[in-house]
């Protein structure tokens, strides 16, 4: 028989398959008035609700213990293995979800992952639970791992992604019908044909005859769209994703990436919640700000204050105002279930006084204390002793007393004394034991350092045997 939970000596106990030895269930949970609400495997162990005189608890076997959850048992219901509906709330396991309607909260059809209610979609996967605001919760649909809803698709793999470049050639990832060889759009029309959605023949904002703007901004009579670049190895197409909220007549782009209309602020084709109109500002690339905020990727930056906040030359979006430094990270939007996206946050620790990029690229940053490499400290290296060198076509090289490090690949030179390389210029560097090129990102063995000098500042030297010079990042020897 399966794994079951029994009362013995006053105690809730988990009896295991196969096994005859009961194991308590600590937390709290009383036996009294106790039953199993709902269970269900995940991996070697068992999960589920429970409930007591006290209420709704929920128990996940690895953890040993019942965590309480709410005390309104009657009517309580589990939807799927782990969603748990009251009155008044919507639970994921143990934890309320905040603003999830219980009255409207359902699992969505054709798909494994996706609920909603009539706010919003709820995506859970086997590592991530989110909420996900951005969709037209009247419309919803799903196939697998696809959803969206009139206006958009996206698709689900670590996080949802715009994927509105499949519309028309992803064919079905779930059906009972036998449906599997079928177009996607195909599939809606014949299972959605009452919403007049994407797929529908009189869908009203399809991007047919949208006159550019400027930049990758387009615009028709009803509807304005962002254009994004689609680049296989074979060919690139444009992808026009409606800018919802946009009004044609009064829009107006920024820059490459922002726009405005009479009452709403864009940052490609997503609409900035909270900006203030009058006073957002684009930055550079993805950074804007008002008079109150930082943003970035159309997302508030935490803390930052605009008036002292300054975008660092970097390969990785970097920032920096009066207290802290930023760095671009795939984090969650809004805590403690917004979406995963493209986010900027505070490195945590980093000196903003200190801190400074080095290089074109800024591939390398350091402050007073720490090492960054595109954004990340490096722990092993060594702050005090840190000098950039220099940059050339395939990496970025830096040094510390304790090594050379390359900024692409393996990361530390090995057979490099750190403390005693010297870098000569931009082709040669050495140790005094070992010679090394900066173009071919290689130690030079044949090179007798003890009598290498450099004889000019395009890529010549010499050792007591041969000259040397650099060609198409090629080391050519002739013997002198």
């Amino acid at each position: 028989m399966p794994s079951t939970f029994a009362v013995q000596h006053g105690k809730v106990m988990l009896i295991e398959e196969g096994s005859d030895e009961a194991l308590e269930v600590k937390g709290g949970i009383s036996p009294q008035d106790f039953a199993v609400v709902s269970l269900s495997p995940d991996g070697y162990h068992w999960r589920g609700y429970l409930r007591d005189k006290k209420g709704i608890w929920w128990y996940h076997q690895r953890n040993k213990k019942a965590k309480f959850v709410t005390k309104n048992a009657d009517g309580f219901r589990v939807l799927g293995d782990d969603y748990g509906l009251d009155g008044a709330h919507v639970y994921l396991e143990d934890r309320v979800i905040p603003g999830a309607d219980p009255r409207s909260f359902s699992l969505m059809e054709c798909t494994n992952y996706f609920a909603r209610d009539k706010h919003r979609l709820y995506v859970k996967t086997g590592s991530r639970f989110f909420h996900f605001e951005s969709l037209d919760a009247g419309t919803l649909v799903a196939n697998g791992s696809y959803v969206g809803d009139k206006y958009d698709l996206y698709y689900l793999f670590d996080s949802l992604s715009l994927s509105n470049g499949s519309k028309h050639h992803e064919t079905v990832q779930y059906s009972l019908c036998g449906e599997h060889q079928m177009l996607l759009k195909d599939w809606l029309a014949k299972h959605h044909p009452d919403t007049v959605g994407w797929w529908h023949p009189d869908y009203p904002f399809n991007a047919d005859g949208a006159q550019q703007i400027a930049d990758d901004w387009y615009r028709t009579s009803n509807a304005v769209f962002f254009r994004e670049k689609l680049v296989t190895p074979r060919k690139s197409r444009d992808i026009f994703n409606l800018v919802r909220h946009a009004d044609p007549a009064s829009f107006e782009p920024l820059d490459t990436f922002h726009a405005r209309d009479a009452k709403n602020v864009f940052c490609r084709s997503r609409r900035i919640a909270g900006v203030d109109r009058q006073s957002f500002t684009p930055i550079k690339d993805l950074f804007g700000k008002d008079k109150k905020t930082v943003y970035f990727n159309g997302y508030g930056v935490e803390h930052a204050d605009p008036a002292k906040f300054q975008v660092l030359q970097s390969v990785v979006p970097l920032a920096k105002d009066d207290k802290r430094v930023y760095a671009a990270a795939y984090a969650r939007t809004a805590w403690p279930f917004g979406p995963p996206d493209n986010i900027l946050v505070a490195l945590d620790d980093a000196d903003a006084k200190s801190f400074q990029v080095f290089g074109d690229h800024g591939v390398w940053a350091a402050d007073d204390a720490r090492v960054y490499l595109r954004g990340e400290h490096q722990k092993k290296l060594d702050a005090g002793s840190f000098r950039f060198l220099c940059e050339t076509a395939t990496n970025c090289w830096a040094a510390d007393d304790k090594g050379l490090y390359r900024s692409n690949g393996t990361l530390i030179v090995a057979g490099i004394d750190g403390r005693r390389f010297v870098k000569h210029n931009d082709f040669w560097g050495s140790d005094g034991k070992l010679v090394f090129s900066f173009v071919t990102g290689a130690i030079q063995k044949a090179i007798d350092a003890a009598s290498f000098a450099v004889t000019d500042e395009i890529g010549g030297a010499s050792d007591a045997g041969f000259s040397y010079r650099v060609e198409n990042r090629t080391i050519r020897r002739n013997k002198r």
